[in-house]
C-alpha cells in the first residue's frame, strides 16, 4: 500500500503488506492507506479448520454475553453474515477491504472493495477487456485501460438506488468495476467499488483507475526489491524509501 507526506517532491512511501507474501496467491493488488481487509476466511471457515474453531467460540461468546432478549437476533445476524461472505466467494471473490476517509467537509466516508478471479472461456485479452466493461447493465464511462506491460483492462461506473429496508431510507449508491484479463486469457480479475458518498465519485473512479495499474497476476515483489536496491537500469534506490515485512 502506497502513503504519502506533505512532501510533493517526494514519491511515495511503499509499504508492502504481509499479505503480498502469501505463497497461495493467485493475483496481487495494491490498495491505498484507509483500507481495512475483511478475512473471509475467518468470517466463512472451512469446516474443521482453525477458523470454525473461532467461529463457533465468537458465536458463543455473543450467545453468553448479549442482553437475552437480543441474543437471537444477533446470533442471526452473525449467521446471515456468513452465509453472505459464502455466496461472495461463492461468486469467486477472493478479497475484501473496507474503506474509511475524509471528506472534503470533514465527514467520514466508507467504501468497499471486492476482488474477484473468473476462470472464463479462452479469448484474446483485449477482446475481454472490452466485452466485461460492455456486459455490465446500466454501466456508463466505459473506458479501456493501457496497463503496464501493454496489457488491457477496462473500467466502467453507475449509480443505483438502493431501497429502503429496515427501516432505513433508500439512497444512491455509486459503484465503479475494472476488469483486467489474464495474460493467459482464461482469468478475469473483476475489483468492484461501492460507496454512498456518490458527490466523490469521480475521486473513486481514479482510485479504482490507480489501482487496475496493480494488479498482476505474477508475484511482483522481486522486481519491487531489485528496483528499490537499485539494482539494474533504473534503479531509484536514493529516491523511495520501501518497508518489507
Amino acid at each position: 500500500m502506497p502513503s504519502t507526506d506533505n512532501d510533493p517532491g517526494r514519491l511515495p512511501r511503499l509499504v508492502i503488506d504481509d499479505s503480498a507474501r502469501d505463497t497461495t496467491a493467485k493475483l496481487w493488488y495494491a490498495l491505498p492507506d484507509g483500507f481495512l481487509d475483511v478475512p473471509l476466511q475467518a468470517l466463512d471457515p472451512a469446516p474443521g479448520s482453525a477458523y470454525e474453531e473461532q467461529f463457533t467460540n465468537v458465536l458463543a461468546l455473543i450467545l453468553d454475553s448479549a442482553p437475552e432478549d437480543q441474543r437471537e437476533r444477533y446470533a442471526g445476524a452473525l449467521r446471515d453474515m456468513r452465509f453472505m461472505v459464502g455466496q461472495m466467494r461463492g461468486e469467486g471473490v477472493i478479497g475484501c477491504s473496507l474503506g474509511l476517509h475524509f471528506a472534503d467537509d470533514g465527514s467520514s466516508v466508507t467504501s468497499v472493495v471486492t476482488v474477484a478471479l473468473r476462470d472464463i472461456e479462452w479469448a484474446p485479452p483485449k477482446l475481454t477487456a472490452v466485452r466485461a466493461a460492455a456486459a455490465r447493465e446500466s454501466a456508463g464511462g466505459v473506458e479501456l485501460l493501457a496497463l503496464p506491460g501493454g496489457r488491457p483492462g477496462s473500467m466502467c461506473d453507475t449509480l443505483v438506488t438502493v431501497p429502503a429496508v429496515a427501516g432505513l431510507p433508500a439512497q444512491e449508491l455509486y459503484q465503479c468495476d475494472v476488469y483486467v484479463p489474464a495474460p493467459s486469457g482464461a482469468q478475469l480479475a473483476v475489483l468492484a467499488l461501492s460507496t454512498t458518498a456518490v458527490s466523490a465519485r469521480g475521486h473513486y473512479r481514479d482510485l479504482m483507475k490507480a489501482v487496475a495499474h496493480t494488479v498482476a497476476f505474477h508475484d511482483p515483489l522481486p522486481d519491487i526489491e531489485r528496483t528499490v536496491r537499485g539494482d539494474g537500469p533504473g534503479g531509484i534506490k536514493d529516491s523511495v524509501t520501501a518497508d518489507f515485512g
